[in-house]
């Protein structure tokens, strides 16, 4: 687990492991969401307390990516210069490769980070479980793009041991336990439940949109598109958290 973690985090686990290994056991994924979510929404929850809630939504998404690191924000960027780039399907993948970052992923940076923020600063009186669950499908939504990789020609880089590594076996294994955590985390909050299960279900139809539709213009899921789905996933689960916070609030 401490490999998952020096994986996915900055934490300091002292814990380093071949990729292999971590590939080989991604169905904990939704584990490592518990790592990174708790102690985020200890800390957003004492900001939205004592701060302006600007403030506070702008320093709990930094925190999150001070916690977890650019590297699937990064595969944002790089996934969506290949998509919107013209021509072959081979020249799309060298400008997903390329270490430059352009127009189109700049923009599709700017819109997760700018619909995170607002997601988060309107969630905030359901900041537990809105955060924890956003993580752990945003988790699920990484194995789903592995599962749906399979389907498609092999791939290159890390990205095709993850998609290999990640059987059905796995993968069932991988739901189970974000549907496991899902269950704990708002079982004693009336109406979340439900909202937690859709959320997963949310993740699995947006990871799998991403993987056929990267499969589509590259012929392959790549590493970038599993990062990608990460960040898709959080925060399409972060803007549902938001828009029913209202309907939440009422209920209590």
């Amino acid at each position: 687990m401490r490999a998952i973690l020096a994986f996915l985090t900055r934490l300091p686990t002292g814990k380093e492991a071949g990729i292999e290994e971590i590939a080989s056991r991604s169905y904990l994924f939704p584990f490592a969401a518990l790592a990174i979510a708790l102690p985020l929404t200890l800390f957003s929850y004492l900001l939205f307390r004592y701060v302006e809630p600007d403030i506070a939504a702008l320093f709990t998404l930094i925190t999150l990516y001070l916690l977890t690191g650019l590297l699937h924000l990064d595969g944002v960027a790089d996934f969506f210069d290949g998509l919107m780039a013209g021509g072959s399907k081979e020249r799309r993948i060298n400008v997903m490769k390329d270490a430059k970052i352009g127009i189109a992923g700049l923009f599709a940076t700017f819109v997760i980070l700018i619909s995170s923020f607002i997601a988060i600063k309107e969630a905030s009186a359901f900041i537990y479980p809105a955060l924890l669950i956003a993580e752990v499908s945003a988790k699920l939504g990484m194995n789903t793009c592995m599962i749906a990789g399979r389907r498609f020609e092999p791939g290159w880089g890390t990205g095709a041991l993850f998609v290999e590594a990640c059987t059905p076996v796995r993968y069932l294994l991988a739901l189970v336990c974000s549907l496991l955590i899902v269950s704990a985390a708002t079982f004693f909050i009336p109406l979340t439940f439900a909202i937690g299960m859709f959320s997963l279900c949310i993740a699995i139809i947006s990871s799998t949109i991403v993987a056929i539709t990267g499969a589509t213009k590259f012929g392959t899921v790549s590493g970038d598109m599993i990062g990608a789905a990460n960040e898709i996933t959080r925060t399409i689960v972060l803007l549902i958290w938001a828009i029913l916070s209202k309907q939440l609030h009422q209920a209590f």
